[in-house]
């Protein structure tokens, strides 16, 4: 039988009180503005009596072009986070003249930096062009819908998934400040010992699987489900780049995936040094295989 505290560590971890940082004002303000504004978006909708046309037209529709919307409306609410990191950053560098050091910490700019980045690249740009070519693409095409419609929505809950647990960092716990390339040694144990290094994995392995659902889904729609008489070479250029695109995301994503997980997941927990070279690994070969590995445990 599970003891009290051994129950409490498997089912949540790493996580507990402590991993909420009532001792920094600026999430503390942050979080209740945010708390704020969410609680009278759902009071709105809740007075309209909007939630059940919003689960039956929007959340499980599997029309591609509500779908493209909704990647788009997902791009600009992380468009709306990432500059705030970003004029949180200026603000940063324009106070921290002379003696003064600025407004922010450096652990708490360091995550910021990482956050920015991450969230700029990877749930801004790509769920944008994402949701752009999941609007357009079919209707050049002339196919009524993408070829497999419900894992489209499945790949988009996927993308907000890895979202919201990028976003949840901000108020449980802190962010990755190893930036958002992640590279070893600075994600590793020794200089990310916290649980910041893990919501950049998962926040980046969840999303990237509904990546590479979402390229397979329109790779899939481009070579089987053209209109009659529309040849490769009379697709639109639009098309076309849709299509490259999204091979390049099939083929390199699930290779990036592992490698992720053990540059980043490897390091935080058992350092298998696999970039490192300390256990050596190469970070300049990919192709080449560490030497030994490291016996620290799982005692997180």
């Amino acid at each position: 039988m599970f003891s009290n505290s051994d129950l409490s560590q498997f089912l949540f971890g790493r996580l507990s009180l402590e991993a909420i940082p009532y001792h920094e004002p600026i999430l503390v303000v942050t979080f209740l503005v945010v708390a704020v504004v969410g609680l009278a978006l759902l009071a709105a909708v809740t007075w309209y009596g909007q939630w059940g046309y919003l689960w039956r037209e929007w959340f499980t529709s599997v029309d591609h072009k509500k779908i493209g919307i909704m990647y788009v409306i997902l791009a600009i609410v992380m468009l709306l986070r990432g500059f705030a990191d970003a004029i949180m950053m200026i603000t940063q560098k324009a106070l921290a003249v002379g003696a003064s050091e600025g407004y922010l910490p450096p652990h708490h700019y360091d995550q910021v930096f990482t956050a920015h980045g991450t969230i700029m690249i990877f749930f801004m740009a790509m769920p944008f062009v994402t949701g752009v070519m999941n609007y357009i693409m079919p209707l050049q095409i002339g196919a009524r819908d993408v070829a497999f419609p419900f894992l489209n929505n499945f790949s988009f809950w996927m993308t907000v998934g890895g979202a919201v647990l990028t976003m949840m960092s901000l108020f449980v716990g802190e962010y990755s400040r190893a930036t958002w390339l992640a590279y070893p040694p600075l994600s590793g144990a020794a200089y990310s010992p916290g649980v910041g290094v893990d919501y950049y994995i998962w926040g980046l392995q969840i999303a990237g699987v509904g990546t590479t659902l979402s390229g397979i889904n329109l790779i899939a729609t481009i070579v089987k489900m053209r209109a009659p008489g529309m040849t490769m070479m009379k697709l639109p250029v639009f098309t076309w780049t849709t299509l490259a695109s999204n091979a390049i995301i099939v083929t390199a994503r699930p290779c990036c995936a592992p490698s992720t997980i053990s540059t980043c997941a490897g390091s935080a927990a058992c350092e298998p040094s696999f970039w490192s070279t300390d256990g050596g690994g190469s970070p300049m070969t990919p192709g080449k295989s560490p030497r030994s590995t490291s016996t620290r445990s799982l005692q997180h």
